[in-house]
């Protein structure tokens, strides 16, 4: 499941990187998101750890 989890976070964080390269007013409101995205993903892989 974490492998899962972590390859989704990769994906979002690649596919954000795209987005903020082609809307440059939009990369503040998408870094935010991603660093957003990766936090409660790591909170759920360190739950399923325990």
């Amino acid at each position: 499941m974490a492998f899962r989890v972590l390859t989704m976070a990769v994906d979002l964080c690649r596919l954000t990187t795209r987005t903020m390269n082609v809307n440059a007013g939009h990369e503040r409101t998408s870094k935010a998101r991603i660093i957003h995205q990766i936090q409660l993903i790591r909170g759920i892989t360190r739950s399923c750890r325990c």
